[in-house]
């Protein structure tokens, strides 16, 4: 068990379930009632408001395990101590999802966090390799979320919520099971993403739509040059003639990003292309901000501007360069953590003509000159704290798009760009294919 997964959709926290659905009141607390009141109607409700207060019972044991710290004197014993309260959570679970489906008057939103917390703790013991784990449960638990989907569908007060809810684990958990090699997986997955597409409530149809765009152009780290290439002209086909949405552009985004990471360098470049002229054609700014960074692909870039040391960028002097161009700031946590990385391949590339130009996005010349003062980059790094261009107001950061950091444009000895994902083992890989026409990468030296 030793398989990376990545999940389908966002994983909701148990604590939003716990938070968004308080206990539930006694069936029929807040509604008019008869005057007429007899014996078996009085045990009904008696029998109704036990069964809500045990789920209630249960759900603060769930509350309660999920907060409690391992214990032990080793490591070793610390994991089979949080191995152990993460069994007992999928029984409480378990338990939970029983209390709440029995009888005539199921409580959906209780289901939803059993549901939930399940999910948690299976990919908790997954992760930990507990010996009794079994994949099985993953294909049980989706059964149990799409049971709950259907049912929500009868409740017009928390239905759509809780349908919201029990889809996210149903779609996760196969997906899941799918990647851990369960054959039912692959079908159950794509029939639940149907079932969603037709549903009458247009908020999870539009969910499922939008899941049936991410399934059919799917890619996998074990496609050869020839699936991708046929992916991407699929992919160029669907859109010869209509606009991209603002669901779809995401997933656009990150298909062509795992294109470039694959190694496919010129297919994303193609891709880069025609999907910068689609979205400099949308009605909506962030898509056509995407157009700026896209758009660049393939081509010539300009930067100019001043150095923290106060000199002026001289963009010509460093043609004839690979150059890593770099959008970053003191506060961005991803931006440091990949600064050792930058490092390494600046010392072992930089005598043969590799640099690297910061283009920093911090609001004050203070915390970007106190961060380089510790960390001693041996780059130089341009900054603007004029009036309105801090941040990301940056003139730079405005004419390329950059919405988020950290952002990486690595460009040729030509001033072409070659890459807009050159992080972590690829920017290695590009720079060994520039000067050595190899794959080696400066992780693997050292």
């Amino acid at each position: 068990m030793s398989k990376k997964l990545s999940c389908f959709c966002l994983i909701f926290p148990l604590a939003v379930f716990l938070l968004a659905f308080a206990p539930p009141r006694a069936v029929g607390a807040d509604e008019e009632k008869s005057d007429v009141s007899d014996e078996s109607s009085s045990d009904f409700g008696k029998e109704e408001e036990a069964k809500s207060e045990k789920a209630t019972d249960l759900v603060e044991q769930l509350r309660a395990l999920r907060r409690q710290q391992p214990t032990g004197e080793t490591l070793e014993e610390k994991k089979a101590d949080f191995i152990k309260t993460r069994r007992e959570a999928v029984a409480i679970a378990d338990d939970l999802y029983a209390k709440a489906t029995e009888g005539e008057s199921p409580e959906l939103p209780l289901a939803v966090i059993a549901l939930q917390a399940k999910f948690e703790m299976l990919m908790q013991l997954y992760q930990l390799q507990d010996e009794d784990f079994s994949t099985d449960q993953f294909l049980k638990l989706a059964d149990d979320a799409e049971q709950i989907f259907q049912e929500s569908k009868k409740d017009p007060q928390d239905g759509l919520q809780v349908g919201m809810m029990a889809m996210q684990v149903a779609l996760q958990t196969l997906s899941i099971a799918q990647q851990l090699g369960q054959e039912d997986a692959p079908s159950k997955l794509t029939s639940l993403v149907t079932q969603i597409s037709e549903d009458s409530r247009p908020e999870i149809a539009a969910v499922g739509k939008q899941l049936q765009f991410q399934l059919k152009f799917q890619l996998s780290p074990d496609m050869d040059a020839v699936a991708i290439d046929t992916l991407a002209s699929e992919l160029e086909a669907e859109f010869s003639d209509r606009e991209v949405t603002e669901s779809e552009a995401g997933i656009i985004r990150n298909l062509v990003s795992g294109v470039e990471m694959l190694g496919q360098q010129q297919t994303a470049i193609r891709l880069y292309n025609f999907f910068a002229k689609k979205f400099s054609e949308s009605k909506q700014e962030q898509i056509k901000d995407m157009a700026k960074l896209w758009g660049l692909a393939g081509h010539t870039i300009d930067l100019e501007g001043t150095f923290l040391d106060g000199s002026e960028l001289d963009w010509a002097s460093y043609r004839g360069k690979v150059v890593l161009i770099d959008f970053w700031a003191s506060w961005c946590g991803p931006c440091r953590e990949e600064f050792p990385n930058v490092l390494a391949n600046y010392e072992k590339y930089h005598d043969r003509g590799f640099d690297v130009i910061g283009i920093n996005l911090d609001d004050t010349r203070k915390a970007v000159a106190s961060f380089l003062d510790k960390e001693k980059m041996p780059w130089k790094t341009l900054f603007n704290d004029k009036d309105g261009e801090r941040g990301f107001e940056n003139p730079l950061a405005n004419r390329y798009g950059i919405l988020g950091i950290p952002t990486v444009i690595l460009v040729d000895r030509k001033g072409k760009v070659i890459s807009l994902q050159a992080r972590g083992e690829i920017l290695g890989k590009l720079l060994s294919e520039q000067f050595d026409g190899t794959e080696d990468s400066a992780e693997e030296e050292s």
